[in-house]
């Protein structure tokens, strides 16, 4: 039966051609997009890995909370005053302010490389502990006028040690780049000392104070306590984050993959517009075939076999050609955009294809199994 499947659906080889093309697209699609999903998902991940037992202090807005306090508080103008009033604060082991400045990267995709200015032996709370130097050093209490940078940006600009990073008019010295961690902040992130960065911006104000308590279990009363005793600022914590930032990943690969579902549906609209096509030329074969024995169970089964042959081609290829798209978006990103081809999404993706070509296969066979095989004898 299989046999005679792959021989039927290669008598119209034009046809099926463009029936697969149309799987093929669509489960591509899915693959693609649901790649660059994931890699959204794991960049956030490992972003929100950095935060997790911090608070982050900004200027406050009462209208304004989590993720979107953050994205306000760029424009935040905290003081020295604010520091010193946080620090002493029960259950805060130690404060970082941070300046922050964004350098557009034009290249295939646009990007923005994350310039952080901290106090020089403090740059663990922005890359994480167990985050190491690739080549160079780690900057030290006193270091002037160096930086540190991101694989990513190292590989961009072909930079190594030694080099010189420009922000403004300021060129620092490249001393360390930091090895490939996956998170976008820091694989396109140069740090450099806080008071440098100040100088270079010509302003004297921290963005956000990166807050650090004793105990990471009881961050959430610590953050309400800073809220409560320094005047106008808000606080952000890992939960506020990882919650508002899971949800917007969630919707986010509900979207791209639903846009790959639709393209994938149609593509099983061509598979039943092909197995109806094929029912109306093979009338009289159907006949032949009922008359020497088959029943309609056999029809049935025969032009479902061929549809989901059709089908199965066109994910399994489609599945391949996906992967191949998802590894080229990051080639030519140069790893600014992540995509990560799950083997849970790959086989989710063909299922979807194999389910297609069945569900589109169904109508045609039903109909082939029902013909009269008298009627269908005698039609040319």
């Amino acid at each position: 039966m299989i046999d005679l499947a792959f021989r039927n659906i290669t008598r119209q080889r034009s046809r099926t051609f463009l029936t697969i093309l149309g799987i093929v697209i669509g489960i591509a699609a899915i693959v693609a997009l649901g790649s660059i999903a994931a890699g959204i998902d794991d960049t956030v991940q490992k972003s929100l890995e950095l935060v997790a037992g911090r608070i982050i202090v900004v200027e406050s807005d009462e209208n304004t909370e989590g993720l979107g306090a953050l994205l306000l508080g760029m424009n935040s103008e905290l003081t020295d005053e604010h520091v010193n009033s946080i620090s002493i604060v029960a259950g805060v082991k130690d404060t970082v302010p941070m300046v922050m400045h964004f350098k557009s990267f034009e290249g295939f995709f646009s990007s923005s490389e994350q310039i952080v200015g901290m106090e020089p032996d403090k740059t663990e709370y922005f890359k994480g502990e167990k985050i190491g130097i690739y080549e160079g050093r780690d900057m030290e209490e006193g270091d002037s006028g160096v930086a540190l940078i991101g694989k990513t940006i190292a590989e961009v600009y072909n930079l190594e040690p030694g080099d010189y990073y420009e922000v403004g008019d300021t060129d620092f010295e490249i001393i360390g780049i930091i090895e490939k961690t996956g998170s976008t902040d820091i694989d396109m992130g140069v740090i450099v000392p806080i008071e440098d960065l100040q100088e270079a911006l010509d302003i004297d104000t921290y963005q956000m104070i990166y807050v650090i308590p004793d105990d990471i279990t009881a961050t959430e009363l610590v953050a309400e306590d800073i809220e409560d005793e320094v005047d106008d600022v808000a606080t952000i914590t890992g939960t506020e984050i990882t919650r508002q930032a899971s949800e917007m990943v969630g919707a986010i690969s509900f979207f791209t993959i639903g846009i790959g579902a639709v393209a994938a549906f149609v593509g099983g609209l061509g598979v039943m517009n092909t197995m109806i096509m094929a029912v109306i030329e093979r009338r009289r074969e159907i006949g032949v075939m009922k008359a020497i024995g088959a029943t309609n169970n056999k029809v049935l089964i025969q032009f479902l076999t061929e549809s989901a042959m059709i089908s199965m081609i066109g994910g399994g290829v489609g599945c391949a050609l996906g992967v191949f798209a998802s590894l080229g978006i990051t080639t030519v990103a140069m790893g600014m955009i992540t995509t990560v081809a799950t083997w849970p999404l790959l086989f989710f993706a063909f299922i979807f294809a194999l389910s297609l070509g069945i569900v589109g296969g169904i109508y045609p066979a039903w109909k082939a199994a029902k013909l009269d095989p008298v009627d269908a004898l005698r039609y040319e």
